[in-house]
């Protein structure tokens, strides 16, 4: 019996959930159509009668379960469990496994262990390899065919070593891949017959990597101590054939400079006691390069030096500037996110250096789910790119998306706490924040005291009300709450229900439906009153949460007729504010003293609403004076000058009035887009009509 990729996955998702899963939150998650999810359904389940297994059951109301005891032995025997079901490897899983054959065992790399290997035919192999080929060409590599001996592989070590970590990054960015980890984990630690299955020589490796933590004062994610694990165990296998790593002597002066290089002394010196390797100096150089690039759970700042700090601070510190200009936000406490994202950004720095690669299975969704804060996140990486002199790919960029959304979201709001949780993340710091931004904001009363890795949870004494988990942990004196690391609409609404189920017992009043109807009847005729109540009554007591995502106006929706001026000249900058503020005065979404607010901020902060040469964006804290989001647009047909310098002269004059950190962003981001092409620029200064700059926006909105 085989299950495939799709329906392994579909198992995978009704295993890892604490309450039953409607069929139709499935379909939405695995793209394809309820029927598709019951014929599978039944695949599964005989699947899980041949295993001896109970199988999912259909819960009346509420959805698809798979019984305690299923539940229990697919999690202590999940790698084994994923390798029995043999599902059909796809494109790039072939690809991936094929390569690492070639790079890990090329005595092996047969045409018939590639079919082996995969189940794959010899015309399907032939074209992976074709492909495989370029790629390796590409980096430095020569692939080729030696008669009577199999595929043989040409080119610097540096080139195998970047493509082996790449082979690493990508198998734990997919935790559906148990087949091929499992594949590459054997090639890697001869002996071991699954990912699960650690032998001595890991088990050692693990361990001086903790201890390197304490030399380095920090706490790596999860994740990070079984690749780095990974990492080692390859280093040691390629030594064993004689292939060594080669570093720049100036870079080798560099690295040793660093504590990372102590801490990979450490882990190299008790290895060669171990097993009788001693690790060349080049070689600890690279475990350096790795170590200074590892994603971390918690890094304590105090320990590094203002000369180790400077240049990322001012990097971090230009960063923080213009993400606030950019969204026209104000952050409260710039002192916390600067040493939040100087953490993260001191290893993307090296990693970028390096060019270490880092697993990211939540890059695809936090872009998706944060789309307004990640474009925003772009345009300041450009500080990074300078400092690096490198791109930044997507993968790190959304990383960083998550350290700003986890500020944005943070709200001044002072609440009794009646629940103090603890957050169990592998993914590091920012994922942690932006879950822990989330859940504080979405329950009332609720205080996230502490987020921790797997191991960290292992050892720490609870003294919690619940732990919300995005790993399957056992529930023992308190209650587990499991969740992914970005929480979509509806699993916003499943946390909801479940803390409901387990802190809130307070049962709905009797006469909550007769208080409705006492309301309904002040303004409205009721003819079956006894029906309505009942259906009232039925409403109450289902008390199923709601939870409304919030809603972000487009720019069409903000910037009116009603809200467009025209001027051909005004006499003071003060004065422009003043008259592009007026129609936000009229709407009654804003008062007079946020008018002030804005101008009183210029007076003091200096010209920094002039966002590009001829644009001005006035605002300021929506305490100061908002009562509803909004928007105005004046265009001058003479400058005004914002300060003495040229740059900052402006003819068009947009007052954005913000009710919050988020709300706004959606049709700032529209209104960038439109500024940014120069041609519509010079179109909105010349306009003399609200319909010309209707249109230009209808057509920003559209694009």
């Amino acid at each position: 019996m085989v299950l495939d990729k799709r329906r392994a996955h579909l198992l995978s998702i009704i295993q890892q959930s604490t309450d039953p899963v409607p069929p139709k939150e499935l379909a939405a998650k695995m793209n394809v159509s309820q029927r598709t999810i019951y014929y599978d359904l039944d695949q599964i389940n005989d699947w899980l009668k041949s295993e001896k297994l109970e199988p999912i059951v259909s819960k009346h109301g509420e959805g698809l379960f798979l019984p305690p005891s299923s539940k229990s032995k697919l999690t202590v025997h999940k790698d084994e469990s994923f390798d029995d079901w043999q599902y059909q490897l796809s494109k790039q899983e072939r690809e991936v496994l094929i390569k690492a054959k070639i790079l890990l065992e090329e005595q092996d790399a047969s045409m018939q262990k590639f079919m082996d290997l995969t189940s794959m035919s010899r015309g399907t192999i032939a074209k992976v390899i074709k492909v495989i080929k370029e790629e390796f060409q590409d980096a430095g590599l020569q692939l080729y065919y030696q008669q009577g001996s199999g595929y043989r592989l040409k080119g610097p070590e540096a080139a195998r070593r970047t493509i082996l970590s790449n082979i690493l990054a990508l198998i734990f960015s997919h935790s559906d891949w148990q087949n091929v980890r499992n594949e590459v984990h054997k090639m890697i630690q001869p002996g071991a017959d699954t990912w699960a299955q650690e032998t001595d020589r890991r088990r050692s490796v693990k361990s001086l990597l903790f201890e390197a933590e304490k030399e380095l004062g920090l706490t790596l994610t999860d994740e990070m101590v079984e690749i780095l694990s990974l990492q080692i165990l390859m280093i040691t296998k390629r030594m064993e054939v004689e292939e060594y790593i080669r570093v720049q002597q100036a870079e080798k002066q560099v690295l040793k400079q660093t504590k990372a290089y102590q801490a990979s002394l450490l882990i190299t010196n008790k290895l060669k006691d171990l097993w009788g390797t001693p690790f060349p100096e080049d070689e600890v150089c690279f475990i350096t390069m790795n170590l200074l690039g590892s994603k971390v759970q918690h890094d304590d700042f105090s320990r590094y030096t203002e000369q180790e700090l400077s240049g990322l601070k001012e990097v971090v510190q230009k960063m923080i500037a213009d993400f606030q200009l950019y969204s026209c936000v104000v952050f409260d406490d710039k002192k916390g996110l600067e040493e939040n994202l100087i953490s993260h950004i001191k290893p993307t720095f090296y990693r970028l250096k390096y060019g270490v690669q880092i697993a990211n299975d939540l890059a695809g969704t936090i872009q998706e789910t944060y789309p307004d804060i990640f474009d925003l996140t772009k345009r300041v990486m450009k500080h990074l790119e300078v400092y690096v002199g490198k791109p930044i790919p997507d993968e790190e960029a959304a990383y960083i998306t998550l350290h700003f959304g986890g500020w944005l979201t943070k709200e001044k709001k002072q609440v009794e706490i009646k629940l103090r949780a603890i957050i169990v993340c592998e993914n590091g710091i920012g994922t942690s924040n932006m879950l822990r931004t989330q859940l504080e904001n979405l329950i009332a009363g609720l205080s996230v005291i502490t987020t921790l890795s797997m191991r960290e949870y292992q050892k720490y004494n609870h003294q919690a009300d619940v732990i919300f988990s995005t790993n399957y942990i056992k529930p023992k004196d308190i209650p587990v709450v499991h969740l992914p690391a970005i929480l979509t609409n509806i699993e916003k609404e499943q946390v909801i229900k479940r803390m409901n189920e387990l802190f809130d017992t307070k049962p709905i009043e009797k006469n909550s439906s007769d208080q409705l109807i006492n309301v309904i009847e002040r303004y409205a005729t009721i003819h079956q009153k006894e029906e309505l109540k009942t259906e009232l009554a039925h409403l109450l007591e289902q008390n199923i949460p709601r939870t409304k995502e919030l809603r972000k106006p487009m720019l069409n929706e903000l910037l009116t007729e009603q809200t467009i001026q025209f001027k051909d000249q005004v006499q003071r900058w003060e004065e422009a504010i003043e008259i592009a503020a007026q129609p936000l005065i009229d709407q009654q979404s804003i008062r007079p003293s946020y008018v002030k607010a804005m101008i009183d901020n210029v007076k003091e902060l200096g010209a920094y609403i002039v966002i590009a040469p001829r644009i001005a964006i006035p605002h300021a804290r929506p305490e100061t004076g908002v009562e509803r989001l909004g928007m105005s647009f004046l265009r001058l047909r003479d400058p005004i000058y914002f300060s003495e310098k040229e740059k900052h002269r402006a003819q068009l004059i947009i007052v954005l009035a913000a009710i919050d950190n988020q709300t706004h962003l959606k049709a700032l981001a529209q209104l960038t887009e439109l500024l940014s092409n120069e041609e519509n620029v010079e179109q909105l200064i010349s306009a003399n009509d609200s319909e010309t700059v209707m249109k230009l926006i209808h057509q920003s909105v559209e694009v």
